[in-house]
C-alpha cells in the first residue's frame, strides 16, 4: 500500500486597476484648435476564477489611444511583481510604430508564481516622444493551503482484507481522500481510476451515493470539494478478467482537477491474482 500526499494552493484574481497619465500637447501637433493625446491601459488575467500554484496563466495587456490625434512609436509592455515571473522566453514588450485615436492594441504573455500572497503583474504604455502614458496591473491573491492525501485498499466482495483474488472474482478497491491538515476549500476535484488489463470496472460508489462512470478499465467519479480536515470515500467493484504472468498487478487512482484537468495526487495498489482453483 502506498500513501501520496501533494501540497498545492489555489489562487482566486484580484481586481484590475487602471491609471492613466495626463497628455502633454505639443504646439507642432496643436493647430488653432486644442487637441488631445491620450492613452488608457487595461490589463486582464485568464483563468479568471482559481489559478494554482505552479500552473500557469496568461495575462493580457491592451493599450487604447483615447485621445483625438495618431500616436507614434508606443511600446506595450508588461512586467511580473513579487515572486511572478514569465514561462518562456518571449519579449515581454511590444513596440506598436502608430496608433490611431480609437484604436487598440494587445500584448498577451504567460506568468507563474511558486509563492503564497497577493502578487502583481503591472502593465505600462509610453510614446516615444513622452507625450502619453499609462499604465494598470494585475493582481493576483494566492488564498489557502489545502493538502490531498489518498489513501486505496483491496478487499473482498464483502470488505474483508484477503489480498488474492481468482479469476472471474468480484473484489473492491476502497479510496480515501482527504483535504488533510488544509486551510482552505479544495477546487472542484474528481478521481480517475486507471486499471491493468487483468481487471474490468463493474461498478462503484462515492459517499452520498453518487454513483462512478466507467467502461472496461477506466472509471471516474462525478466532481467534489472538500472542505479543510474533509474526506470523501469512494468503492469501486472491478472484475478479475485475466492472469498476468507473474500473478502481481497495479491499479492507479488519481485526484485531478474538473476545470483544467491538473493532476494534484496518485495512489496505486499491488494485488495479487490466481488462476480459478480446480
Amino acid at each position: 500500500m502506498f500513501r501520496t500526499r501533494l501540497m498545492f494552493a489555489v489562487s482566486a484574481l484580484a481586481l484590475m486597476c487602471i491609471a492613466i497619465a495626463p497628455a502633454t500637447v505639443s504646439a507642432e501637433d496643436a493647430d488653432n484648435d486644442c487637441h488631445r493625446l491620450d492613452m488608457e491601459v487595461r490589463c486582464v488575467v485568464t483563468p479568471s476564477k482559481i489559478v494554482l500554484v505552479g500552473d500557469p496563466f496568461e495575462v493580457t495587456a491592451t493599450v487604447r489611444n483615447t485621445g483625438d490625434l495618431a500616436l507614434s512609436n508606443v511600446t506595450l509592455a508588461l512586467r511580473g511583481h513579487e515572486g511572478v515571473v514569465q514561462v518562456g522566453k518571449e519579449e515581454l514588450s511590444i513596440s506598436i510604430e502608430r496608433l490611431e485615436p480609437g484604436e487598440d492594441r494587445s500584448i498577451t504573455r504567460k506568468f507563474v508564481s511558486d509563492a503564497v500572497g497577493e502578487r502583481r503583474v503591472s502593465a505600462s504604455a509610453r510614446e516615444e516622444r513622452g507625450w502619453a502614458a499609462a499604465g494598470c496591473y494585475c493582481g493576483v491573491l494566492i488564498k489557502g493551503l489545502p493538502a490531498i492525501q489518498l489513501e486505496m485498499i483491496d478487499v473482498d466482495i464483502d470488505r474483508k482484507s484477503k489480498g488474492l483474488f481468482e479469476m472471474g472474482e468480484d473484489f473492491l478497491y476502497i479510496l480515501t481522500v482527504e483535504n488533510d491538515v488544509g486551510t482552505a476549500l479544495t477546487p472542484d476535484l474528481k478521481v480517475v481510476w486507471t486499471l491493468p488489463e487483468c481487471l474490468q470496472f463493474v461498478r462503484g460508489t462515492g459517499d452520498g451515493g453518487a454513483p462512478l462512470s466507467g467502461s472496461g478499465r477506466p472509471a471516474e467519479s462525478s466532481g467534489f470539494v472538500l472542505r479543510p480536515n474533509q474526506k470523501q470515500q469512494f468503492e469501486l467493484v472491478v472484475k478479475v478478467v485475466s492472469v498476468p504472468k507473474r500473478n502481481l498487478t497495479q491499479a492507479r487512482a488519481s485526484v485531478v482537477t474538473v476545470q483544467q484537468g491538473i493532476d494534484l495526487a496518485t495512489e496505486t495498489e499491488s494485488t495479487t491474482l490466481k488462476a480459478k482453483a480446480q
